[in-house]
């Protein structure tokens, strides 16, 4: 599957920006004018890239007219105070500009959302959505699981109840659990109710959408069934005298969970004449549901057992360890196609008493820079490899010769699908050659890249095809993610990328080497749009040595592959 942000001749026009909205004045022609910025914090980790929007009819998803902006490395929009950066500043550059959340039009009660984007700690893509109900935009608020649990429950005593139900209290809400006292103090309680609440919510939601497929690429639907598994959650938690646990481990009750939410996809599927797919379940006859609710059990367990609420002296290594282990499960759990016995391996792995060690160091080769979260991913938790812990730090390694991006400044490197499809008639040729500006040793820069998408395209009659583009020049901006001035290296560089006034985001990885037809590789997983790729590059990276400034240029250094 090809990247859809590569698709650069089928993008839709620029992003619609939003009017300026203003009153006029009563004789002179005069116009009133309004604007406020919103900032803020968005956290399940700290979240880079993500879009963070006004979700102004509460719809689900992002419209043309509503104002949005992305969160920086740090997970901030508008203000940083660790850096006391203002994105909205008239002096803003274009790179931090990006990251200012301003509106036109006064809101004194609305939703701000989050979709996409990027976990810092974990270094994958974020999956999901996160939101909060804000009723005075001109505060500092904090998106986390917690207040996207609490968006649609408008009653004081029912949003105390979902609370208590995980053991908080509402001044929780405004806590940054990852740095809950300003010195990096972690508030290990918050950190595992958040967890487990989205990565519950992240494969319910998955699950639903897996058979709801129009949810999320049919305009006008929201992006996902996230918002609604966190609505109904939250109904089924104000109701039932269950806590979360509780809840998820009881079957009627995460089925009740599942039947609502799919009756909300099956209403906006007849609102807009959609082909219906056949009903996963009731709680009565729960048999659509018993997979999912019994690997949300699972995630729950894992949870609890990885990230102790009473543990009052964890810092945040060991969260980054912590998390990526939790993920490593997560994501065997959103993809599973058929039933994934490594899945209750896992969970029997982290829940066993006698493997306090084993998890110990898993836990610390996860927290360290050169973890593969892929690789743990991809590991059924019965192997030999799991027998030791010396075997457990090296299943969880990068692959030998994976070198990191630091030192990315005045570097360039060409990146292509080695698949070209199958000549005469469906052939495919895509490359990218990214042009890196910026010091040697600098943690954020901006690019030049040349793109070359072909795509089901004809040898024989030339067809190039629509959406496809022999070289494109396209520009955008680059940084290290969780890189610091104390701390460069890094295994995940964050890409924006502009092409006629829409922004997208990326992630590349380095993964290793590989020989092909006695040529060696360097390997580079791209993750976009909830899409990953592995490409591989001949040269990896080398210096600049000239940059292109046309689209001709970018055909000329990106030759066809195929003949077209």
């Amino acid at each position: 599957m090809k990247s859809n942000w590569l698709k650069l001749n089928t993008l839709g026009a620029a992003v619609a920006l939003i009017a300026a909205c203003g009153g006029s004045g009563q004789d002179d022609g005069t116009t009133t004018q309004f604007e406020q910025t919103l900032s803020g914090l968005v956290i399940d980790g700290y979240l880079a890239r993500s879009t963070v929007y006004l979700d102004t009819n509460n719809d689900g998803r992002r419209n043309a007219w509503e104002p949005f902006a992305f969160t920086d490395n740090e997970g901030y929009y508008s203000y940083n105070p660790n850096t006391d950066t203002d994105y909205c500043a008239a002096t803003a550059t274009a790179e931090q500009a990006q990251y200012c959340l301003r509106t036109n039009v006064r809101h004194s009660d609305v939703v701000v959302r989050v979709d996409g984007g990027y976990d810092v700690q974990t270094g994958e893509p974020f999956v999901g959505q996160l939101s909060r109900r804000v009723s005075d935009p001109s505060d500092d608020t904090i998106i986390s699981p917690i207040t996207s649990l609490l968006s649609d429950v408008r009653d004081t005593d029912d949003q105390s109840t979902v609370l208590n139900s995980l053991g908080l209290e509402s001044t929780d809400l405004d806590v940054n659990y990852l740095n809950a006292d300003g010195a990096g103090g972690i508030d290990a309680g918050i950190l595992n109710a958040a967890i487990k609440v989205h990565k519950v919510v992240a494969v319910l939601s998955d699950r639903v959408t897996d058979t709801y497929t129009e949810i999320g690429s049919e305009v006008g639907t929201p992006n996902g069934a996230t918002s609604a598994v966190y609505r109904e959650l939250a109904s089924q938690l104000t109701n039932n005298g269950l806590n979360f646990d509780e809840t998820i481990a009881d079957t009627t009750a995460l089925a009740t969970v599942l039947d609502d939410t799919e009756n909300a996809m099956r209403e906006i599927y007849q609102t807009r004449d959609l082909v219906l797919p056949t009903d996963m379940g009731t709680p009565d006859v729960p048999t659509g549901f018993s997979r999912v609710i019994q690997v949300s059990n699972n995630i729950v367990n894992v949870v609890n057992q990885v990230i102790d609420p009473s543990n009052i002296g964890v810092n945040l290594n060991e969260v980054v360890g912590q998390t990526r282990a939790i993920e490593s499960v997560v994501i065997k759990a959103l993809e599973e196609t058929n039933t994934d016995t490594s899945i209750e391996n896992a969970a029997a792995f982290f829940t066993n008493s006698g493997n306090a060690a084993l998890i110990d160091s898993l836990v610390q080769s996860l927290s360290e820079n050169t973890a593969d979260l892929t690789a743990l991913a991809r590991n059924d938790f019965a192997g030999t490899d799991f027998d030791s812990e010396e075997e457990i730090t090296s299943a969880v390694q990068l692959p030998e010769g994976t070198t990191p991006f630091t030192q990315i400044g005045g570097m360039q490197i060409r990146v292509s699908d080695l698949d070209l499809g199958n000549a005469p008639s469906d052939v495919q040729d895509a490359e990218v050659e990214w042009y890196f500006s910026g010091e040697a040793d600098a943690l954020s820069g901006a690019f030049t890249a040349c793109v070359k998408f072909i795509d089901d395209a004809n040898v024989t009659t030339g067809r190039l095809g629509d959406g496809n583009t022999r070289g494109e020049l396209v520009d955008g901006f680059w940084s290290l993610l969780g890189a610091t001035e104390e701390s460069r290296e890094s295994y995940s560089l964050l890409i924006t990328l502009t092409f006629l006034g829409a922004t997208y985001q990326a992630i590349m990885k380095p993964a290793g080497t590989e020989t092909i037809n006695q040529t060696s590789y360097q390997r580079v997983r791209i993750d976009t749009d909830g899409e990953l790729n592995v490409w591989h590059s001949a040269d990896g990276l080398v210096e600049v040595e000239s940059v292109p400034t046309t689209n001709a240029e970018c055909i000329q250094r990106l030759p066809s592959r195929v003949g077209l």
